[in-house]
């Protein structure tokens, strides 16, 4: 009896030390395409696109196969905006099969006219070109007007728009990146920009940000980003994000399109892209509601129904 209890007193005690089981951050069950085998992280289309746009494929590559995040961080390899968009021009097994992206610019799109590439380019989502200053900054608001005049050298002191007496320190993006095009498109259009000192253009928009946060102690620094990424992505308390003709960028603002400077982000194949592949039915699942409620549950804002436009 004495060795019974023993033994029972053995097994409650390593019960009682074995550590329970490791959780796990796999998500839902796996989307099957019309009842058939769900897609692993060796069968997903190849993907590319813009480094805003990482999350969203994150999210997405999880709930297509229902593997961890840390599997799907590792799977996801983005590009930037014109490098993913150029490497569709490939013809081989190095080229991406869908991309998730913001839009493109000028020389890039010609760059693929001039490659004989078509690309069918559906929107699933919104975003909107922000302007980014330093907490310190008196100012909280710029007209779309007086962005352009900063940004082609007629208005250079922050006196001139509502705040101190300093010179505004105005970071740029390269011409072929994502925010560039965005700037281009919803603020300078055909204008000129003035021409910045080098170490004002930032290659990347982590560069931008961590650039014009680096003025904190001055408060004169200004930028722009994309807000998902402003916002989610790279927050910093040294940074706020300001109004433009008097509306802050938010997700409501953006969903009503009451933030004047919305802009859409795309899923993207090439027109060649066979009918029925994976990329093109990861394409129509994004624009169901339940692929839009993806979009939103990953902090985006989503467009309802999309559309496709060629490109």
């Amino acid at each position: 009896m004495r060795k019974l209890l023993v033994g029972v007193l053995a097994a409650l005690l390593l019960a009682g030390c074995t550590p329970p089981p490791a959780p796990t951050s796999s998500v839902e069950t796996p989307i099957s395409f019309d009842g058939g085998t769900p897609l692993t992280l060796d069968t997903l289309p190849r993907m590319d696109g813009s480094t805003a746009n990482i999350p969203l494929a994150v999210a997405l590559v999880q709930r297509l196969t229902g593997c961890t995040k840390e599997e799907a961080e590792e799977w996801v390899h983005f590009n930037t905006t014109p490098v993913a968009y150029n490497n569709m021009s490939f013809e081989d097994e190095t080229a991406p099969q869908l991309l998730l992206a913001y839009e493109a610019d000028a020389d890039t799109k010609e760059n693929l006219e001039l490659n004989s590439v078509e690309l069918e380019t559906t929107a699933i989502g919104k975003d909107a070109l922000v302007f980014v200053a330093n907490a310190a900054n008196p100012v909280t608001s710029l007209t779309t007007k007086q962005i352009q005049d900063i940004y082609t050298g007629q208005i250079t002191n922050w006196k001139d728009v509502g705040g101190e007496d300093k010179e505004i320190v105005a970071y740029q993006r390269p011409e072929t990146s994502g925010s560039q095009a965005m700037m281009r498109k919803l603020i300078m259009g055909d204008t000129e920009f003035a021409e910045a000192p080098k170490e004002l253009v930032s290659e990347a928009m982590a560069g931008l940000i961590e650039g014009v946060a680096s003025y904190a102690n001055t408060g004169n620094a200004l930028g722009y980003s994309v807000y998902y990424y402003v916002d989610r992505m790279l927050a910093k308390p040294e940074l706020k994000l300001l109004a433009v003709d008097g509306v802050e960028p938010s997700p409501e603002t953006i969903r009503s399109g009451e933030y004047p400077h919305v802009n859409e982000f795309f899923a993207v194949v090439r027109a060649d892209e066979p009918e029925g592949s994976p990329a093109r039915r990861i394409v129509a699942w994004l624009q169901t509601d339940e692929g839009q409620k993806l979009i939103g549950d990953a902090g985006y804002v989503g467009v309802g129904s999309a559309k496709v436009a060629q490109g």
